[in-house]
């Protein structure tokens, strides 16, 4: 096989059969002549990924690699899949195993890209919500409206992001989806995600990269359909046990921001506010979960503080 234009890395830990099938059916089915490898890797996942891709290796083994490593998340697999794309790959994607593309992201990714753009993002939908990414916010000037924007490709529907991509990225993050987001592998080979962070580790690997961004190209058409086989977020909100691990996960990540990227004073003082409403929802959980009776992880709650003093 030739060097891929774009590599699709897949981390992959579930415990429901069929969801990898669908999933790698997705990329298997993009229309256009792309040439893409597939990175699998299996975090030691209850259902082998052997087991579930053995359709399609007759006839799609060229295009599609397993990599198995003991169970350590999805950020350190995302890292094994980046530590194995194919030397030369200048393009990079990643696909969450319970989701599919439904659009022809990855033709219109590499178009994109190989106009010179940094980053190429599309819209998604996800399970139980009503509306797309790019229309989330309750603040529309945190949405993406194409009219705005430069068209660069009227027939494919892709536009220039016009405006501070970068600080629109530390409000809302959440903006570009695990699933549709491509980027330009040969100018940061070496970002990758951070394993210590259990929720956010996404974020903070978008803004690493979102800090170095030159231009931006997006479409708001809808190239994904997003599941809930490993969403951490939606079992951890207020009220629930892992609410503990996630709001932990905020404090570090709040702190790791501060540190490690380059920020304005203004976008300082956003992040340094989700600091302290993470802090103050971690401080409010404790007596909430007691009154609850529900399980607490008061050996995470001791290693927050011991990491956190509140000041």
């Amino acid at each position: 096989m030739s060097t891929p234009d774009i590599a699709v890395i897949i981390p992959f830990y579930q415990r429901e059969t069929g969801l990898l099938t669908q999933c790698v059916r997705s990329i298997l089915e993009q229309p256009g002549e792309v040439n893409f490898q597939i990175v699998v890797v299996d975090d030691e996942s209850p259902i082998p990924a052997d087991q579930e891709l053995a359709p399609f290796l007759p006839d799609a083994a060229d295009r599609l690699r397993i990599i198995r490593q003991p169970n350590a998340g999805p950020g350190a697999a995302r890292n094994t899949g980046l530590d194995n794309v194919p030397p030369g790959t200048p393009y990079v994607t990643f696909l969450d195993s319970d989701d599919q593309w439904t659009g022809p992201f990855l033709s219109d990714a590499v178009v994109a890209l190989a106009q010179g753009y940094d980053l190429f993002m599309g819209n998604s939908t996800r399970i139980n919500s009503e509306t797309s990414r790019f229309e989330w916010d309750k603040n529309s000037a945190l949405n993406i409206h194409p009219e705005e924007h430069l068209s660069i490709d009227p027939e494919r529907r892709i536009y220039e992001y016009q405006g501070d991509f970068f600080d629109l990225l530390i409000r809302r993050s959440n903006i570009i989806g695990p699933t549709t987001m491509a980027y330009r592998f040969d100018r940061f080979p070496a970002v990758r995600f951070d394993p210590t962070i259990y929720n956010g580790q996404d974020r903070l690997f978008k803004l690493t990269l979102g800090q170095r961004f030159r231009r931006v190209a997006f479409s708001p058409k809808l190239y994904a359909f997003e599941g809930e086989g490993i969403n951490i977020f939606d079992k951890s909100q207020w009220g629930m046990p892992g609410s503990i691990r996630l709001l932990s996960s905020y404090i570090r990540l709040s702190k790791t921001i501060l540190k490690n990227i380059e920020l304005n004073q203004s976008q300082k003082e956003y992040v340094k506010k989700q600091l302290v409403e993470s802090r103050y929802s971690f401080a409010l959980s404790i007596p909430h979960l007691l009154k609850k009776k529900e399980v607490i992880d008061w050996k995470r709650v001791a290693k927050t503080l011991l990491e956190d003093p509140a000041r």
